[in-house]
């Protein structure tokens, strides 16, 4: 099915509304990367994945809600979504194992919200179709009574679930959602007509009673209307979203600078710390640098113009990942005077180069060119491989000040990269979309 171009009536910026809610991703976020710093195995580091996944997966719900709904969007609806990711935060496994059906509740709650507020719209969104159609609840639900870790293994196959039915049903997804609608609207009408039928019939039996009895039928029709408004298949505000999906990388990066500070607060300023803490504060302010000049995918000429959301969003959730395992080891590296935990500098590394990955993918989808996925995708992805290699294999490791000033390399080789290509397209040597 073809996508249907953007809405006359999307709102032109991001609502405060909206900001507002992003305060709890804030909140959820720091809690998530905090247990994974208390917590650095490999059970931590698979209910981190859940969970962030989960709160993203909610969060991209009440994110297309608004997108979809536009001026229809209900305050009540950002509110009381905005409750429920509170809860998640506040439950998340990591630290409180015993509220994780508290989690799971809120997450359902959350996406049956957001789904049942854009169906009463009446516009169906075509290009994200797991909005209209809620979230893969079985596994969800089923796994109220399922003991941990089985708990959560039942949310990660979920997660899974729902990304690789985005994209690779995407389509047909999005014809069911529109035949189940219209069963829905054929439903009412029926109804409908059954009234006008029992209309007649009071009439015959008296003017008196019919008109009450068809002043009550009015109403009902009045309220069916509402909650089932004519059918209208719509498109994305692409400006909109690719702001608010760059929007929650600043949120990623401001959570790894806020842990940076509150750990300086708190620690005394030795050479090495200092050192280690301006590296990555350094790395993070690189990693900015590259979302404000290329977006949230940090891949040149690449946009939601280019991708479609089913391909961009997954893609967002990889950057993000990324950025937040990155955090945990900066916000870790600076708080003790020993070497890194060994997973912990592979979460480290393997986040940087998760972050790469997701940037070449968006660059070969939106055709950047082989010149930049060869110098700049693929160094930037091997490369912090190769270092947490290099230092697993020491005796006693890199240092992290080496490792974090190593890892600031191929992120600070990007930026230049894209510096220079900012320079090409304003001396017209370049068009938009060339690498």
């Amino acid at each position: 099915m073809a996508e249907p171009s953007d809405r006359p009536d999307a709102p032109e910026r991001v609502e405060w509304l909206e900001l507002f809610f992003d305060l709890v991703v804030v909140a959820a976020v720091a809690v998530f990367s905090d247990a994974l710093r208390e917590d650095p195995s490999p059970a931590g580091f698979g209910i981190f994945l859940v969970t962030y996944g989960a709160v993203w997966f909610a969060w991209v719900s009440v994110v297309m809600y608004a997108d979809v709904a536009a001026e229809l969007t209900r305050v009540r609806t950002v509110v009381v979504s905005m409750l429920l990711l509170a809860v998640m935060a506040a439950a998340a496994p990591g630290h409180a194992g015993h509220r994780a059906n508290a989690f799971a509740g809120a997450f359902l709650l959350v996406r049956l919200f957001a789904a049942r507020g854009s169906l009463r719209t009446g516009r169906l969104i075509t290009s994200w179709p797991l909005l209209q159609s809620g979230s893969f609840m079985v596994p969800w639900i089923v796994s109220f009574w399922v003991p941990v870790p089985g708990k959560y293994v039942l949310w990660g196959a979920a997660v899974v679930f729902e990304l690789g039915l985005v994209l690779v049903r995407g389509d047909q997804m999005v014809e069911q959602t529109v035949s189940h609608y219209r069963q829905r609207l054929d439903k009412r009408q029926e109804a409908e007509a059954r009234h006008e039928v029992r209309v007649r019939e009071d009439e015959a039996a008296g003017e008196g009673e019919a008109r009450r009895g068809r002043e009550a039928r009015r109403g009902q029709r009045r309220a069916s209307r509402r909650e089932v408004p004519e059918l209208q298949q719509v498109g994305v505000d692409r400006a909109h979203l690719d702001e608010r999906l760059g929007l929650f990388v600043i949120i990623v990066l401001g959570e790894s600078v806020a842990a940076l500070v509150l750990i300086a607060a708190r620690s005394e300023w030795t050479k090495e710390f200092v050192s280690t803490s301006v590296a990555s504060f350094v790395l993070l302010v690189l990693l900015w640098l590259l979302t404000f000049s290329y977006g949230f995918a940090s891949a040149p000429g690449v946009r939601l113009g280019d991708l479609a959301p089913r391909l961009s969003l997954p893609i967002h959730l990889v950057t993000t990942t990324g950025i937040l395992l990155l955090g945990v080891g900066l916000g870790e590296a600076p708080a003790t005077d020993e070497r890194l935990h060994g997973l912990i500098v592979w979460l480290t590394c393997g986040g940087l180069a998760l972050h790469a990955l997701a940037s070449g993918i968006a660059g070969l989808l939106g055709g950047t060119g082989r010149f930049w996925l060869l110098s700049c995708a693929l160094p930037s992805t091997v490369f912090p491989l190769l270092v947490a290699a290099i230092d697993s294999s020491l005796e006693d490791g890199l240092g992290d000040p080496l490792l974090i000033w190593l890892l600031a390399l191929p992120v600070g080789w990007q930026f230049l990269y894209a510096q220079r290509h900012s320079a090409l397209l304003r001396l017209g040597k370049l068009t938009p979309s060339q690498p």
